[in-house]
């Protein structure tokens, strides 16, 4: 029976402390397989393998506020390890690994994981998960890791605002995507805008080309912040526009003339002497 008690056996991801007459060993021992003690010695046994907590619907989710008063809520997932060479400083303060979970971890989870959101903006802590995440493995790092806790992983998730704020940021939402698509049409309106000044000038200039026998010349221009070439018409004085009646001109003429009576036109082949009939008029007097 003696013998019996002097021997243990540590599975992996175990550790052991020894106590004698109350009094917490040095040394934790952690390899895998059969150890001995004392007959006297009491082992105290802990796992320092990963492990999890988790708050979420089934376990109560983090309910806190952001820097401007919302009220957020989400849950977490954290996971983490213990440092075997803590142990001995662990158990001192704590009889077995569950009151060290109970009266350390998870006091020091609860309060991490109320203070992260804080520093953020209601407007913005949904899209900083990743953020949340660090703010949270830093503030249990800084808590915890002094008595041998490693943070493996964090996972917040299912962000969600108080429903009276979730309201009044969605209709905020809602008036800056009206605003950019105001500011849409806007640009739009501007570019038709411009179009429709570009092809104004345009006719001014062949006007003033055709009818006033105006010259143009070349300039240089910045045009969306680029320099370009383009063409200036100068101009004729109405006092000294010509209003001449050149070839242009009347070409100009005779194409807006078939274009306007397209539909009654009637091509009569060069030289030849032949009299056509026009089609009569609808309701007009018979000759």
């Amino acid at each position: 029976m003696l013998g019996g008690s002097s021997v243990y056996r540590l599975d992996a991801g175990e550790a052991a402390v020894t106590k004698t007459f109350g009094t917490v060993g040095d040394q934790a021992i952690n390899a895998t397989g059969i150890h001995l003690k004392a007959p006297w010695q009491d082992l105290i046994r802990f796992d320092i393998r990963n492990q999890t907590i988790s708050f979420d619907e089934d376990g109560g989710r983090v309910s806190t506020v952001t820097s401007d008063n919302a009220t957020v809520a989400y849950d977490v997932t954290i996971r983490y390890s213990l440092n075997p060479g803590k142990l001995p400083e662990i158990i001192r303060q704590y009889p077995d690994q569950e009151s060290f979970i109970s009266r350390a971890v998870l006091p020091g989870v609860s309060s991490v994981t109320r203070d992260a959101p804080t520093t953020f903006t209601a407007a913005t802590v949904r899209q900083s998960r990743a953020e949340l995440a660090l703010r949270i493995t830093e503030g249990l790092e800084k808590r915890l890791g002094e008595v041998g806790v490693t943070v493996e992983q964090v996972d917040p998730r299912a962000i969600t605002l108080d429903q009276n704020v979730q309201a009044n940021y969605d209709k905020v939402q809602s008036s800056l995507a009206n605003a950019e698509a105001a500011k849409a049409d806007l640009q739009t309106a501007l570019a038709k805008a411009e179009i429709t000044k570009t092809e104004a000038q345009a006719t001014s200039d062949a006007d003033q080309i055709i009818r006033c026998g105006a010259t143009s010349t070349q300039v240089k221009e910045v045009i969306n912040g680029k320099e370009v070439t383009a063409v200036k018409v100068v101009p004729v004085s109405s006092d000294k526009c010509q209003n001449r009646l050149n070839e242009q001109v009347l070409m100009s003429k005779y194409i807006d003339m078939l274009r306007e009576h397209g539909d009654s036109l009637i091509v009569v082949p060069q030289g030849t002497q032949n009299l056509l009939q026009l089609p009569t008029v609808p309701g007009a007097a018979k000759q």
